[in-house]
């Protein structure tokens, strides 16, 4: 070959970033999704502790400009767990443990490279709208009108992506499996994964459609109805309350009776029983209907039948599968040995927070308590999400050599900061618990007429709440350190 050949070849070889955007392995996939929604819980954790430190004071803006401020960072906080982390994240695992547990390859690798950075996007465009003072509009009215489109947008195109994505998982389970697998015979992260996957597809396809309406009439002269500022939130809240999200949940006790099955070396009795009752958690999860936007005269959404059937009807299907994972443990317990392994001990925690969470959610639909519009429902909210980070990072560090490879965990670093997700996570969920129960509003605001404020008993456990997110906060900076460890290491040993 000519140095003239040479030199065009040299010219045509991709650039680093043309391969990484061009990519439709899986694994450089998951370490996006992985990366990105992990970075986005800890930038949602930063939101809530600011949050958190507002409501030390409830008669004044201290930390924030406005009760207008306040709500940005508050609705801030609820959409970064959910959609730019906690699913994402679920989907890191999705697009590498659940192919391999199925026998086969991820189905439409070229949708999924394209769902990958379509969310990345509109991750990075929901962000710059919440920070130039946009977000999902705001109560008086106070926030900007391009940068709340723009976050309108951005939160679209993510939702785009995690669509997208839902599809190709649910396509691989369904058809992609290994020749004479069949869905009965499939491991509990990648059953759930299917079910989780089919609810969400339903769900986010709705909330794209609550979020158009808004986008829509939000760039009229003058916004109509759905795009006014004090609607918008409103309109897209249903998917960060019950039933909601519980669906984010189904995964990770999946994940726990894969883990615990492992550790113990000792399979679930009753397999087909845990399969069905996965099921009925996650048809209970189906929150679409939740509306109280669209509400018509009468009795509530929130109030009916079949919002507090679905309430209740949960507690039991999540004891019986925490009831399955306790049978697993105690039959295998022998075989744990002195030191149970750090993710499988996270994974019992997390499984356990989703139980704690489904009583919550049980007692917040009581009508004679009038709880719904309190701080109960951040306590909920809290402590599904803090189960599902756990869980989730239960998962990274147990299937991390597929993600990042295989030298360099350190599962007592790892387990000391799910300590620390457990422990913050229970603070300010029993906080908020008992705070609503002395009637403080959900949104607090920066006056007390806002927060519903009953007396000074409140202010104490708003501090034990904000120490929660202090502890959360630093359980997750502990996980960003023992990953960027093991990711050094491998890199280290590759070279």
């Amino acid at each position: 070959m000519t140095t003239t050949d040479n030199a065009a070849a040299s010219d045509s070889a991709p650039t680093a970033l043309e391969q990484a955007v061009t990519t439709t392995d899986p694994v450089a996939l998951a370490r996006v999704w992985g990366f990105g929604g992990m970075t986005s819980i800890l930038l949602g954790a930063v939101a809530g502790l600011l949050v958190g430190l507002e409501r030390l004071d409830l008669a004044s803006a201290d930390v924030f400009g406005s009760a207008d401020e306040v709500f940005q960072f508050w609705s801030a906080h609820r959409v970064a767990f959910v959609l730019l982390g906690v699913l994402p994240a679920l989907m890191a695992l999705a697009t590498t443990v659940v192919p391999r547990q199925c026998g086969g390859s991820l189905v439409f690798p070229r949708a999924a490279a394209m769902a990958c950075w379509t969310w990345l996007v509109g991750a990075g465009m929901t962000v710059a709208g919440f920070l130039v003072d946009g977000g999902l509009g705001t109560p008086g009215g106070g926030g900007q009108r391009e940068a709340t489109a723009l976050t309108m947008m951005g939160l679209l195109l993510a939702i785009g992506g995690l669509l997208l994505a839902s599809v190709c998982v649910m396509t691989t389970i369904v058809s992609g499996r290994a020749a004479g697998t069949g869905l009965r015979d499939l491991p509990y992260t990648a059953w759930t994964t299917l079910v989780g996957a089919t609810v969400w597809t339903g769900m986010l396809g709705v909330l794209a459609a609550n979020a158009v309406l808004a986008y829509v009439d939000l760039r009229g002269r003058p916004a109509v109805r759905f795009g006014a500022e004090d609607a918008i939130w409103e309109q897209l809240s249903w998917m960060f309350t019950h039933p909601a999200i519980y669906v984010l949940a189904l995964p990770v006790l999946g994940i726990a009776l894969d883990l615990v099955s492992s550790a113990t070396r000792t399979e679930q009795a009753n397999r087909d029983v845990l399969l069905v009752a996965t099921a009925a958690f996650g048809f209970l999860s189906f929150g679409a209907f939740a509306q109280t936007f669209f509400d018509t005269p009468g009795t509530p959404v929130a109030e009916e039948a079949i919002s507090v059937v679905a309430a209740f009807a949960i507690v039991p299907v999540a004891l019986a599968i925490v009831g399955g994972l306790a049978d697993t443990l105690r039959r295998g317990a022998g075989n744990l040995g002195s030191k149970p392994p750090a993710e499988a001990v996270c994974s019992v925690l997390a499984a356990v927070l989703v139980l704690a969470a489904t009583a919550v959610g049980a007692v917040r639909v009581i009508a004679p308590l009038e709880l719904l519009d309190t701080s109960v429902t951040g306590a909920h909210f809290a402590l599904v999400l803090g189960a599902v980070v756990l869980g989730v990072g239960a998962g990274f560090h147990h299937w991390g050599e597929e993600l990042v490879g295989p030298k360099g965990r350190r599962p007592g670093l790892f387990l000391l900061g799910g300590l620390a997700v457990a422990g913050g996570t229970v603070l300010v969920g029993v906080a908020d618990l008992v705070s609503g129960l002395l009637d403080q509003a959900d949104f607090t605001g920066v006056d007390l007429a806002t927060a519903g404020n009953p007396d000074s008993g409140v202010d104490g456990l708003n501090l034990v709440s904000l120490v929660g997110s202090l502890a959360l906060l630093g359980g997750l900076a502990i996980w960003m350190l023992t990953g960027s460890l093991h990711t050094a290491a491998n890199r280290k040993g590759a070279a």
